[in-house]
């Protein structure tokens, strides 16, 4: 069973395929590496698959529920996914770990997994 399953994503702008045709399943406790150079559409890509940009084909589903795209709800973006930009832009004046807290539920089991972060 899929927690995350990407089906022929694909994003035009401009008359220009930003994203094409992307798909892929991540289970539960599996990582993705996303790689590409710099302006191959990898930001894009995370943007529509936290509902943040919408996308202009396929369809995404987190833990078996279609992500919505913000052409399709009021206030953008999937309560369950956050987006932490490469740019350390933070939405609203709020500090990462403020961020992070309220966009994810961390869980004992990623903090005792070596996932932490220094809020001091």
């Amino acid at each position: 069973m899929s927690l995350l399953a990407v089906n022929g994503l694909t994003k035009v702008e401009n008359r220009n395929e930003v994203v094409k045709n992307i798909s892929f399943c991540q289970k539960v406790s599996e990582k993705i590496a996303i790689a590409g150079a710099t302006g191959s559409g990898k930001t894009t890509l995370l943007k529509m698959i936290a509902g943040l940009i919408q996308p202009s084909s396929g369809t995404i589903f987190f833990d078996n529920k279609r992500v919505i795209g913000p052409d399709e709800q009021l206030l953008p973006g999937h309560p369950q996914i956050a987006y932490l930009s490469q740019h350390f832009e933070l939405r609203n004046n709020y500090k990462v770990y403020e961020l992070l807290e309220m966009q994810n539920k961390i869980t004992e089991d990623m903090i005792n997994g070596g996932f932490h972060f220094d809020i001091s």
